[in-house]
């Protein structure tokens, strides 16, 4: 076995961790905002800036995790471009301007989020296999 190859497929591996755990987070976050947007208040909007929060944070690692599946993709002579939108703007608008347009725009963004992750988390499958196809 190519250590090289060892070494992307760990590093896809971690990512797709990674995004599993932000896809979870943006699903709650997801769920706090509906509850937001129909009025519940200060707790809806309380939990779903915390989930808000925790996905800005998680996306930063994966932001990492990506570059350095870009970066052991290179040693394989592979080559792969991921970009992801940041959501962190969102949390201040949120907090300043929480009205039921802004929690409908973050709600959307929530969603429009989930869907760039599940395109990387394709293209990585897709990575995975050609990476496994050479072992």
């Amino acid at each position: 076995m190519n250590q090289q190859l060892i070494k992307a497929r760990d590093a896809v591996d971690v990512a797709l961790a990674c995004i599993d755990e932000i896809q979870k987070m943006t699903s709650n976050a997801k769920a706090w905002s509906w509850f937001d947007i129909l009025g519940n208040g200060f707790i809806g909007s309380f939990y779903k800036r915390q989930n808000i929060k925790n996905i800005n944070d998680k996306m930063t690692a994966l932001q990492e995790d990506l570059q350095r599946v870009v970066a052991e993709l290179e040693d394989i002579n592979l080559t792969a471009d991921f970009n992801l939108s940041d959501t962190s703007p969102d949390l201040f608008l949120d907090v300043f301007f929480d009205n039921i347009v802004t929690d409908i725009r973050v709600h959307q963004e929530l969603s429009d989020l989930n869907h760039e992750l599940e395109n990387t988390a394709e293209q990585l499958n897709i990575i995975a296999r050609v990476i496994d196809n050479e072992f």
